[in-house]
């Protein structure tokens, strides 16, 4: 029985990573580095880490002077530009009322915390998990099991939404059925997302009901693999 939904946050709750791209591009201009954005796909194409990429970059920059950067720029971009994504207001106030809700996000804490009171959605989320606190984020698991773990919930009873390739895997690598709506700032192919629960264009083709389906139907078929 589906009893949990655990959201991802940016590019699928909130139209984030066009704002994200641009604070990191200010924030390397900063010290003489340019990004573009088929740099920024790379990126994103393995664990989205400042540290990890600066020393894959081969570059004599502090990550910590990076983030900081970054940080106060996308905070500003936040309150002033920063919209919700089509569809993810009416799904969390639907789904609030059926399900135990959280989001698993590799943001940081306070800019989890932000986002929500932004657009009054924090009373629908019974608490969050940050993977900027843990010793690895997505794709790695740790971010989905700590949730599971503190929510003291069965992955069998929970479904992830998520929107990016590295999303899906962590979610899929905790045992999670997994509901994906691409964000298409970040081009996919089109068997990045094989073997997820469903895959829709747009929140607006989730509700409780549907969520409820595809989890029924992935349980079904892989309690048939042998």
């Amino acid at each position: 029985m589906l009893k949990c939904l655990l959201f991802d946050l940016d590019g699928l709750l909130i139209d984030s990573e066009p704002l994200q791209f641009r604070a990191y591009q200010h924030a390397l201009s900063q010290f003489g580095f340019s990004l573009d954005l088929d740099a920024w796909i790379q990126w994103h194409s393995v664990e989205a880490s400042t540290t990890r990429w600066v020393k894959d970059q081969n570059l004599d920059l502090d990550p910590e002077e990076i983030r900081a950067v970054k940080k106060a720029y996308y905070d500003n971009l936040v309150d002033r530009e920063l919209e919700l994504k089509p569809g993810a207001r009416e799904l969390v106030e639907e789904c609030s009322n059926d399900f135990e809700l959280a989001v698993v996000s590799s943001s940081r804490p306070e800019s989890i915390e932000n986002c929500l009171r932004k657009f009054k959605l924090n009373k629908n989320f019974s608490m969050f998990v940050s993977g900027a606190e843990l010793k690895r984020s997505k794709p790695y698991p740790d971010s989905y099991l700590e949730a599971l773990n503190v929510m003291n919930i069965p992955a069998k009873n929970a479904i992830a939404l998520e929107d990016s390739v590295t999303g899906f895997r962590a979610a899929t690598a905790a045992g999670i059925d997994c509901v994906v709506c691409p964000d298409h700032f970040i081009p996919k192919s089109n068997d990045a997302f094989s073997g997820a629960a469903l895959v829709v264009e747009s929140l607006h083709e989730l509700d409780a009901q549907a969520l409820r389906a595809a989890h029924a139907k992935n349980r079904n078929k892989n309690s048939g693999e042998t």
